[in-house]
């Protein structure tokens, strides 16, 4: 990044077209990077705008009875809003009431005949429409650009409000608010601020602009001039209807956009066991039948859009036609000056009132719904601001990565104390989760928790953090807290990172952790130490190695109480022993320890075992023999890991396309629009429509000059005034049912492509390769499915009808003013190649931050996702305010690219309408050369048409650039559509039923995740027999792991794995895995009904559902929901704890009933209770059944047929 932004020293307008040379040129050298980058200003910055704006909106909150966010923005941003339109705005007026009032002089003497008007006074007119031009320009595009910016620093600060409240919502609210919600919130909502803030003024000053421009073409002009304004005002009252349709249209389009985001969200999460039930259709179907119901509003919004567009194209037009209706019916001359000054002064409403103002509408509306939205959120946790009070967590930051603890400011540890508390999870429910629990801890006591899966262990360790509120009953907490959860949360970091995560490097004490938490062998494996990065989720990390780092992370921490949830279940009895041993009882013994596990043998050096069952918490006084029997027989575990020894020191960094946007990218979305005669037609409906357009104004040209001028008595024969007029009325009529036409077709081709595409995507994504999911994050993956998908959906059709419609402007009126006067074929040549060269200097900068800028959001949201997975423990380890830091940096380095985004646009339509006024000055002066004797309609129309060009053209390059730019959203979608799918070399499908009996065989597998690493399966070979239950044990690294994957084909492998004697390989990928069963060790749950999680094809019957439940003693639990078998479930099956999700997943193998069955540690994480369910359903629903488990606990094990022990890749 470079050192600073040359902004700095670029104070006035000539910074519009001095400080950006640099950048083009080094744009058109060569391609950019985030290297090239400045850093954001200081009042751009992401933590300044984030802490203001928090501010206010606690202000908001603590005086206001309604908060409102709209107060707090106009508080933080009304000022600077003010003064720039008290500054603009009279500028704007007085310029653009010069052009008409000096058009009418200087076409006064054009007139036949005239003497009144000197030819010195004419080009006197023609110089003040010049330099009217000239100073609209200059001021204009200063303007524009400080309203972006102001947009620009509403949408940092609302984002940062955003991600500042998601770090303190309560982990009871994720069953009302969902991740997919708040990444729309963070891509679609708050992008509305960048658009709305540049149209605000308009809302007040366009009406003004009307007013005052009606009085004047009635004084000047006369009552009939005025008439247009009738049309004017349909129009404009018809726009701002449809504005108002479209918002509420947008509020039904961003809901459907939440559902169908979390539906991707929860597939890209729960990708592998998706491919493993072969689930890809039914997941498929779900987010294509969202994406249709989310189209057809879409459709709406840009038919709606659309006709709003027609509309403003055809207002000149319309408004003359009244006009000229009126001047001919009421025998009034029509003349030159009337046609023309009365057309221009339409063109300046249409153009720089009626359709920004309509824009303004449209933006604001859309703006105001998405504070709504994000007002909503920002509301949804009303008790949370005492969500800080509860615990003095005196840490503090000492750099950008980690938390100092400040033991000097540290409270001393009292206890922890819960009397008489109750609390539920879901206030619909009508049974407490726990109820009237009384519980006690102090310094230097060993607490165990036990109990049954869901019997609210997990939800007592959220009582005591104050992630749930409690209904009834005090929570005390004096001291603080360090916390290890159930499911280990690892962010995208190294290793060191991951375990530090906001205190000093003491490196003695980190030594100690590492040996106490048994890491430091597998930290020797890795490539790069404890440098090591472990990708999103913890992707290089098995199971038990995240689990450990997860411990490593709360004992590194100085704290008076350690919660451990549960931390010895993914690792095997000799480790198990160290961390409880070395760990827990040695280097913790003067610390109070609150561990809940299934591990009981343990709990014999315990202080106090509390036992949680059917939402009692029982104290138990001793741990007698009969109990530790019944509890847990055979404890004993084997340490289930596979490291996965991948050889990379950094991130995989997002693809990123360079160079201009392919032309394939263009032909791609046309493609996918329809057919190429669809797509044919469409564009020649357009030619067609500006050249009827062309061709109206033309004849205008024509009357006027038959009415005005001397022409031949047969010219004046046919075209009298009722003929003209007769012939302009049909060519109107005709012009305005093409433009609809036109625009309905159009329509139906822009939502083709934005289903086509989204379509396409969606099938390579969930049919991709595993390698794929493991580089790329669902940051990036979900930006696709969100701003990208977003960007096909709303703006590119309106970009693209406005860059083809300006297109065609340009060349139809290049034309018709070239002849008109011939002087002018030169200048325009001149003109067009002037706009190629803006191209070929701006477009290749303009391109790549735009690209810079998509690639630099995708960390913003994977930030975000990886925030709300870890809040407990973020909150335990009071890390709020390093990860508010780390968000604001990935907000800055968006900004950069966004800022010079926005200044080169600002610098191309500087540059362009400044080309433009020049370009009018020679059409006006050129008339000179001709003479008096040209004909006056032919000056008028030259002139008036020519007037069109600024502004116009101005916003047309920013169309085509802003479409170049936004094609690269289709660039990355196609880029997603080319992924090359799972190898599937199955031939046709088996003619008999397979398996049959169940034989296994692996001869000679070997298998490696990388060309470059070594292979993590060697040569393995083994056999099954049909019915046999074989034990997988084996250390780290071992392979076990891999040995399941490549018997689902996840990854592809060298040798043959034969079932029934028919290699895997010759069979279809979703034969095979439609053929094989598995309950893996981290149980997933989807969202929709518990009916769609078990039997998403609808196959299977109510009663065999509730028999399976029943089998598993899950069919109560269902029964006491409000829906039962169609009760949701909640975002990552939340509302169901471990185990009970466990359970689910082997319903889920159950209703399957195949021949082979997997079992990936499926009791490492439950109570033993639950692993004795599961153990003899196993083994009375699977009689004769071919098995493979991978296991801890001996007595999983100490039945089976036979034990296969692996060690580095090898049987």
């Amino acid at each position: 990044m470079q050192i600073f932004c040359p902004i700095f020293f670029s104070a006035d307008v000539c910074s519009l077209c001095s400080w950006e040379l640099p950048i083009l040129v080094k744009g058109f050298k060569k391609d950019l990077s985030e290297d090239d980058l400045y850093p954001p200003l200081e009042e751009h910055r992401s933590k300044r705008l984030g802490d203001k704006l928090e501010e206010l909106w606690q202000e908001e909150e603590n005086f206001c009875e309604k908060p409102s966010l709209w107060r707090a923005i106009v508080k933080m941003f009304g000022l600077k809003f003010l003064i720039y339109g008290i500054v603009y705005i009279p500028v704007e007026f007085s310029a653009a009431l010069f052009q008409p009032f000096f058009l009418k002089k200087l076409l006064d003497y054009y007139t036949p005949n005239q003497k009144e008007i000197s030819k010195q006074q004419a080009y006197f007119y023609a110089f003040v429409i010049l330099f009217s031009f000239l100073f609209r320009v200059l001021s204009f595009h200063s303007y524009r650009m400080a309203l972006s910016v102001l947009g620009m620093k509403v949408r940092i600060a609302c984002c940062s409000l955003i991600y500042r409240q998601s770090l303190k919502l309560k982990s009871s609210i994720f069953q009302k608010v969902t991740v997919g919600q708040i990444v729309n919130l963070l891509s679609n909502d708050v992008s509305r601020f960048d658009l709305a803030f540049t149209y605000l003024h308009l809302i007040w000053t366009g009406p003004i602009q009307i007013v005052v421009f009606a009085y004047y073409l009635d004084v000047t002009l006369g009552h009939t001039a005025i008439l247009g304004f009738v049309i004017l005002t349909i129009c404009l009252l018809l726009q701002i209807y449809l504005a108002k349709t479209i918002s509420s249209v947008r509020m039904k389009v961003a809901l459907k956009t939440d559902y169908r985001i979390r539906l991707m969200n929860d597939i890209i999460s729960g990708i592998k066991l998706i491919k493993m039930y072969t689930w890809e259709k039914p997941f498929a179907k779900l987010v294509e039948f969202a994406r249709r119901m989310e189209i057809e509003e879409i459709r709406v919004a840009n038919y709606l859009r659309i006709i709003s567009n027609s509309v403003k194209i055809l207002l000149t037009k319309l408004s003359m036609s009244i006009c000229i209706l009126t001047v001919v019916l009421t025998k009034l001359p029509l003349t030159s000056q009337y046609v023309f000054v009365a057309s221009s002064v339409y063109e300046y409403l249409k153009t720089s009132v009626l359709g920004i103002l309509v824009r303004a509408v449209i933006y604001i509306s859309e703006a105001k719904i998405s504070v709504q939205r994000i007002e909503h959120f920002l509301l949804i946790d009303k008790e949370r601001r005492n969500l800080g009070k509860k615990v003095k967590r005196p840490n503090k930051i000492t750099n950008d990565c980690i938390l100092k603890s400040n033991n000097d400011l540290r409270v001393k540890a009292i206890g922890i104390h819960l009397t008489n508390v109750s609390i539920k999870w879901d206030s619909s429910l009508s049974v407490d989760t726990l109820k009237d629990i009384i519980f006690d801890a102090f310094p230097g006591e060993l607490i165990g928790i036990i109990g049954a899966a869901g019997s609210g262990k997990t939800t007592l360790f959220q009582a005591i953090l104050k992630e749930i509120e409690s209904i009834k009953g005090t929570v005390d907490v004096k001291g603080n807290i360090s916390y290890a959860c159930q499911e280990p949360w690892i962010f995208s970091a190294s290793i060191r990172q991951n375990i530090l995560f906001g205190q000093d490097m003491d490196e003695d004490r980190y030594v100690k952790v590492i040996k106490v938490c048994a890491l430091d062998h597998d930290i020797s494996l890795f490539p790069h130490g404890d440098l090591t990065l472990v990708g999103e989720r913890g992707m290089m990390l098995s199971g038990g190695q995240k689990a450990r780092i997860n411990l490593a992370r709360a004992i590194y921490k100085e704290a008076d109480f350690y919660l451990l949830d549960d931390p010895l279940s993914a690792v095997d009895v000799y480790v198990a022993r160290q961390i409880f041993e070395k760990c827990i009882l040695n280097y913790l013994k003067h610390k109070c320890v609150i561990l809940i596990t299934h591990q009981v043998q343990h709990l014999q050096d315990a202080n106090r075992i509390y036992m949680v069952d059917k939402g009692k918490v029982t104290l138990i006084n001793n741990l007698e023999k009969e109990f530790t029997r019944k509890i847990d027989n055979n404890s004993l575990k084997i340490k289930k890991e596979t490291l996965k020894k991948y050889n990379l020191p950094t991130e995989i960094k997002e693809h990123r396309s360079t160079g201009a946007v392919a032309r394939k990218v263009y032909k791609s979305y046309c493609k996918a629009g329809g057919n190429r005669l669809f797509t044919c037609s469409v564009f020649l409906l357009f030619i067609l429509n500006q050249f009827l357009g062309n061709s109206l104004d033309y004849f205008i040209a024509f009357w006027i000059n038959i009415e005005q001028e001397p022409m031949k008595p047969e010219v004046k024969l046919f075209f009298t005034t009722d003929n003209c007029l007769y012939i302009y009325i049909i060519l109107l009529m005709f012009l305005t049912s093409i433009t609809y036409a036109t625009t309905w077709i159009f329509i139906k081709f822009c939502m083709n492509a934005s289903k086509n595409l989204h379509n396409e995507m969606l099938v390579k994504i969930i049919r991709g390769t595993m390698t794929f999911f493991q580089n790329h994050s669902s940051g990036r993956i979900l930006n696709r499915f969100s701003n990208d998908i977003g960007s096909i959906d709303e703006t590119i059709p309106s970009m693209l009808i406005d860059t083809i419609t300006f297109f065609l402007m340009l060349i139809g009126t290049s034309v018709l003013i070239c002849i008109l006067n011939y002087w002018m074929i030169i200048p325009t040549i001149a003109l067009f190649l002037i706009f190629y060269f803006y191209g070929l200097v701006f477009q290749p900068s303009n391109k790549n931050f735009k690209r810079t800028e998509g690639t630099t959001r995708s960390p913003v949201f994977s930030h975000l996702a990886a925030s709300l997975q870890g809040l407990p423990t973020i909150r335990a380890f009071s890390a709020e305010k390093i990860l508010k830091q780390e968000f604001d940096n990935y907000q800055d380095l968006h900004t950069s690219a966004f800022y010079l985004f926005l200044s080169l646009h600002s610098t191309l339509g500087f540059w362009v309408d400044l080309t433009c006024s020049v370009y009018i000055g020679l059409v006006i002066f050129s008339f000179f050369i001709l003479g008096t004797e040209t004909y006056i309609g032919d000056v008028g129309l030259a002139i008036t048409q020519s007037l069109i060009f600024v502004g116009t053209i101005q916003f047309g390059m920013k169309s085509w650039s802003d479409l170049d730019t936004q094609m690269t959203s289709v660039e990355r979608i196609v880029e997603y559509t080319e992924l090359i799918p799972e190898i599937d070399n199955g031939s046709n499908p088996l003619s008999e039923p397979w398996p049959n009996q169940g034989n296994l065989a692996f001869h000679s597998v070997s298998m490696n995740y990388s060309t470059n690493i070594p292979a993590v399966l060697q040569e393995v070979s083994f056999q099954v027999t049909a019915g046999e239950k074989i034990g997988i044990v084996g250390r780290t690294g071992a392979g076990k792991s891999s040995l399941i994957s490549v018997l689902f084909r996840l990854f592809d492998f060298e040798g043959t794995i034969n079932i029934d004697a028919i290699d895997i390989k010759t069979v279809p990928l979703s034969e095979l895995r439609t053929k094989i069963s598995i309950i893996p060790q981290e149980p997933v749950l989807f969202l929709g009904t518990i009916r769609k999680n078990l039997d998403p094809f609808d196959e299977l019957t109510d009663f065999q559902l509730w028999n399976a439940l029943d089998e598993v003693e899950l069919k109560n639990k269902i029964v006491s929901l409000p829906l039962g078998l169609e009760s949701m479930v909640s975002e990552g099956g939340s509302n169901f704890s471990v185990g009970q999700r466990q359970l689910l997943c082997l319903v889920r193998t159950m209703l399957r009933r195949t021949k082979i069955i997997v079992l990936d540690e499926a009791t490492a994480s439950v109570d033993v209770e639950t692993d004795k369910l599961i153990q003899s359903t196993i083994r009375r629903k699977f009689q004769g059944c071919t098995m493979l488990i991978i296991a801890h606990r001996l007595n999983t094990i100490m039945d089976l047929d036979k034990i296969l022990v692996m060690d580095a890749g090898r049987v």
